[in-house]
């Protein structure tokens, strides 16, 4: 046995005695066998990414993480375009894959992933690498409001040395007078305990600044996706985010004003719900199709406002469970299509009908006929796995016997959907979603097999991108791109071999 392969069999065997005897036995199992260690995958693709895919473009050299990279050698690739057969991950137009830069937002779940190797393995090197990010983007990348110029319309050009802000073209940023109007969190909730393990103060500023400027109208809780303050784009994945966010930071202020603005805004899309059927819009401020369509992105919703009432006290707690309940029930009694068991990719409010696509109906960013669990473009609003755990966590609360089928359900057209995309292999967030997934529904109804088919998902995984030593982003060219959602499959492998979920830090997608 090699010293690599020794290393990681004496850390398999530590979290065996550190998580008892059914994890032990699972940790032991990957030593003994042939089967593929993929903690062991995990590390290289770390270890790899972080000695060499670091930020030394520009005159200065800095903590950055590069948000693209070639495996071949982890460093910035020489030619950036991407193949016409690639199906894109992140809009068409836009530059949310942060060109020739880094993305700390998208980032958010490899700087979780790193904190737990460091934990798993007693390195400190990985936190370390996670601690100079954060802190170079503390340094560069918050406006002077307090804004943190991150998320969906802003990144850092490594080349320009500059924090770039983007509509339909980058330009850069001065934070002397930037506002960060175009601040949009979504669909990722931060990791808000990294940055509060480096300055509280910071954190807190931009979770309460960001959050006013989102707000529309303080008495309603109408708010706006982009943190401008006009009145349009309530998507409701963005207001999961807020109230989340708010939340947390009420668990650690106790300041009782930062649940009064959750509940507001959580409100303000509950009370729009269609009186007859419970369904809520995707965004009700919209004059788009949205305005009448509810889809997935309702669990999303309906998980954000569940894991801000664990932050929450008992009052908000009650009433946030009820009105999750509510509305993921309302959505389940209208979704399923027995007739080809999957779920529907749009709903209408009014009525519960399918909304099914027309032919010449080419817009991209909204779901097909049925929800796809390996849709690869963002945003399509469409999250299923996202609404499966919102189900499971319902299950756990209620113990209703609607949310279990809808879990079985779920498990059914994971396991008939393999291989990934008639077998071209898909990005690998969505594999690391649908592990997450199996995993939390394996330790909820003790059933092996669930883990089992999370298994087969991170073989086929690891079979397909994994690549010169790190995972790449898609099995069609060999690139890394922080977008692409490799921090969650890291994540989800991490729980599957070592048979205990890893530490989130504030992390929810």
């Amino acid at each position: 046995m090699n010293r690599l392969a020794e290393r990681f069999s004496i850390v398999l065997f530590m979290l065996g005695l550190l998580f008892g005897s059914a994890e032990k036995a699972y940790a032991q199992k990957a030593v003994e066998s042939n089967r593929t260690n993929f903690l062991e995958k995990v590390y290289a693709h770390y270890n790899k990414q972080l000695n060499k895919g670091l930020d030394v473009h520009g005159p200065d050299t800095t903590g950055f993480w590069m948000a693209s990279l070639s495996t071949y050698n982890a460093l910035y690739p020489e030619d950036a375009t991407r193949p016409e057969h690639i199906p894109q991950r992140a809009y068409l137009n836009r530059f949310v894959d942060a060109p020739q830069g880094a993305t700390l937002y998208w980032d958010m779940p490899s700087i979780v992933a790193a904190y737990n190797l460091s934990k798993i393995s007693g390195e400190d090197w990985y936190k370390q690498k996670a601690d100079a990010y954060l802190k170079v983007f503390l340094e560069r990348c918050v406006a002077e409001n307090g804004i943190f110029l991150w998320g969906n319309h802003y990144y850092y050009d490594a080349f320009k040395d500059s924090t770039m802000k983007f509509g339909s073209k980058p330009v850069a940023v001065d934070k002397k007078t930037e506002k960060g109007d175009l601040h949009e969190i979504r669909p990722l909730m931060p990791a808000w305990e990294t940055f509060w393990k480096i300055s509280p103060k910071a954190t807190e500023l931009e979770i309460r600044a960001s959050a006013k400027a989102h707000l529309v109208n303080e008495q309603t809780g109408e708010f706006n996706r982009h943190a401008d303050g006009k009145s349009q784009h309530a998507f409701i994945e963005a207001g999961g985010s807020l109230l989340h966010s708010l939340s947390w930071l009420y668990s650690k202020t106790t300041d009782a004003k930062l649940l009064e603005l959750a509940d507001k805004i959580a409100h303000y899309n509950f009370n729009l719900s269609d009186p007859s059927t419970g369904l809520l819009a995707n965004d009700p401020t919209s004059d788009r199709w949205d305005n009448h369509t509810t889809t997935t992105e309702i669990g999303l919703w309906a998980g954000c406002l569940l894991q801000a009432a664990q932050l929450a006290d008992k009052s908000y707690q009650k009433k946030w469970n009820a009105m999750a309940d509510t509305v993921l029930s309302s959505w389940l009694r209208y979704g399923y299509d027995d007739s080809v068991a999957k779920y529907y990719g749009m709903l209408n409010i009014g009525s519960g009908q399918p909304i099914f696509r027309e032919a010449s109906d080419d817009y991209p960013y909204k779901p097909g006929n049925h929800t796809d669990i390996w849709e690869p473009l963002f945003p399509t609003h469409n999250y299923p796995m996202t609404l499966a755990e919102s189900c499971l966590t319902l299950y756990k609360l209620t113990g209703k016997k609607v949310y279990k089928e809808a879990c079985e359900r779920w498990i059914q057209q994971i396991e008939q959907s393999l291989p990934a995309r008639q077998g071209r292999g898909a990005y690998a967030e969505q594999y690391g979603r649908a592990i997450f997934f199996l995993l939390s529904a394996a330790d909820k109804f003790e059933e092996p097999s669930y883990r089992d088919l999370a298994e087969k998902i991170a073989q086929e995984a690891t079979d397909v991108l994994f690549a010169h030593g790190m995972f790449r982003s898609h099995p069609g060219e060999y690139r890394y791109d922080a977008v692409d959602g490799i921090g969650i499959l890291s994540l989800a492998l991490i729980w599957l071999e070592t048979g205990a979920k890893p530490e989130m830090m504030g992390l929810y997608f």
